[in-house]
């Protein structure tokens, strides 16, 4: 931004200054990379995100979690421990094509794959049961795609 930004300036400076190639240089320049901010914005932010996420997440990769449904909690079981999550703390459901979140309250997710569960109709249906009973809203979007 900043760098159109200036283009934009210099080709003024040179527009005043009677040098009209280098200021309509400046200004193709500043135009051009004004209209390519948002690719290069999206593809930078994306490539921060995945390699933040790669380094901090690095242990968790890979990790079989095994969850379980009870009447009021879900309990989570890996190799650094077991938890146990009360169903008043999740504040909505989502589903999308690939996964299912279950959003927590106090910040943070479950995502749960659809590709490593045994049956996706009955976790589909215990989640929309237990969305009902604690009027919680279940939300589908399953043609979601990321941007």
């Amino acid at each position: 931004m900043i760098y159109s930004i200036a283009s934009v300036l210099l080709g003024l400076m040179f527009y005043q200054g009677a040098n009209r190639v280098l200021a309509y240089y400046f200004f193709i320049v500043g135009i051009v990379s004004l209209c390519f901010f948002q690719l290069y914005q999206k593809w930078y932010y994306k490539r921060y995100y995945k390699k933040y996420i790669r380094d901090t997440y690095k242990n968790r990769f890979g990790i079989t979690v095994k969850l379980s449904f009870s009447d009021d909690h879900i309990a989570t079981s890996d190799p650094s421990g077991e938890s146990k999550i009360n169903f008043g703390e999740i504040e909505n459901v989502t589903e999308t094509g690939d996964y299912f979140y279950l959003k927590m309250r106090m910040g943070g997710n479950i995502i749960i794959p659809k590709l490593k569960l045994a049956d996706v109709n009955h976790v589909q249906e215990e989640l929309k049961g237990f969305c009902k009973k604690l009027s919680v809203d279940f939300i589908e979007e399953l043609n979601w795609k990321w941007k």
